[in-house]
């Protein structure tokens, strides 16, 4: 197993925490969320979630996750891992249990967090099989968790064609 070296960012008020699956191990290598290539943070850009591009992979986490500067509306955005503990690139061999849904919930009780955005299926489907939300046909808003709003959306390299649209979701629920 490798040693974990990406740690999740929260802050004591979110207005969107994403919620990946785990670790992959290039992200877990460098310490830094999303940091093989640069979709995801153009993804953010595309919808209007973040006001200016992201340089590189290597400071998107500071620029988007620590500060809010370009964020939308200066929002803030916290990230964490339902599987925070597994380095693993193929998402196909990880196994998402109901004890990370219980961990990303004691997180709700100690963080005020407005707005979680579920980022993989297995991330949705394992909150799903808890009872916490109803999978939709489609992606969008799928529950709430006392005053958090629960969506779901693509992962940012996932071959969906309309993907940008279900992150301007989010943008919208900021307003």
């Amino acid at each position: 197993m490798s040693k974990i070296n990406l740690v999740e960012i929260l802050h004591p008020e979110m207005d969107i925490l994403f919620v990946a699956l785990n670790p992959p191990v290039n992200s877990n290598k460098n310490g830094h969320y999303f940091s093989n290539n640069l979709s995801f943070w153009n993804l953010l850009f595309r919808s209007g979630l973040i006001k200016q591009p992201v340089k590189s992979e290597l400071t998107g986490d500071d620029e988007v996750f620590r500060n809010n500067s370009i964020n939308y509306k200066n929002a803030v955005y916290g990230i964490t891992d339902l599987v925070h503990d597994v380095v693993e690139t193929n998402s196909q061999k990880i196994k998402a249990e109901k004890n990370g849904v219980s961990r990303i919930i004691n997180l709700l009780s100690v963080h005020n967090v407005k707005t979680m955005c579920l980022m993989h299926s297995k991330v949705a489907m394992t909150f799903h099989e808890y009872g916490l939300i109803r999978r939709l046909s489609t992606y969008g808003l799928v529950g709430n968790y006392k005053s958090t709003h629960i969506y779901e959306v693509p992962f940012h390299n996932a071959s969906i064609s309309n993907k940008d649209n279900y992150y301007e979701l989010l943008k919208s629920a900021l307003q």
